[in-house]
């Protein structure tokens, strides 16, 4: 009785950590080479931004990604140079808001090559606006003269 009762747990366990279909069909979707076209913003104007507190949003256009879904970890790889070139390494996740709603946090956290977290408790979360084979939409949100702004990384999928 005693091990029926710990292979309940585990199971049960098991069951409350695992991805939803949707998430599941997200990260399947997610997975393989993508490219940066255009990073956009909400509002009319220009803007010096930088993101992820790395280089300019200038230095991310075409700049190369790379998501595995299998263990979660990825790459970027800034071509840019007029900019801090070379690769970076991070954690990422596709997490659904509520249940089917098809509504995506995304977050990433930065790691080194041995997917090591280089910064304790920082990351980034992120929404993801649009996905589909071919291109994705994943919007930051800061705050600017006190209200929203939204930054829009544009990528277009380049391999599977």
């Amino acid at each position: 009785m005693k091990k029926l009762g710990i292979t309940l747990f585990i199971a049960t366990l098991f069951v409350s950590c695992s991805l939803s279909k949707v998430e599941k069909s997200a990260r399947k979707t997610i997975d393989g080479n993508w490219v940066l076209n255009s990073v956009t913003y909400d509002e009319q104007g220009v803007f010096d931004t930088t993101l992820f507190g790395d280089v300019t949003t200038s230095c991310f256009e075409d700049s190369q990604w790379f998501f595995r879904s299998n263990n979660s970890t990825g790459t970027y790889n800034v071509t840019n140079a007029e900019c801090s070139t070379g690769v970076r390494y991070f954690r990422w996740a596709a997490n659904e808001i509520g249940k089917d709603t098809g509504d995506f946090d995304f977050t990433m956290k930065f790691t080194d090559e041995k997917k090591k977290d280089l910064q304790d408790k920082t990351g980034f979360r992120m929404k993801m606006k649009y996905l589909d084979d071919n291109s994705m939409q994943i919007t930051q949100t800061i705050q600017f003269e006190g209200k929203p702004f939204n930054i829009n990384l544009n990528f277009t999928r380049t391999t599977l």
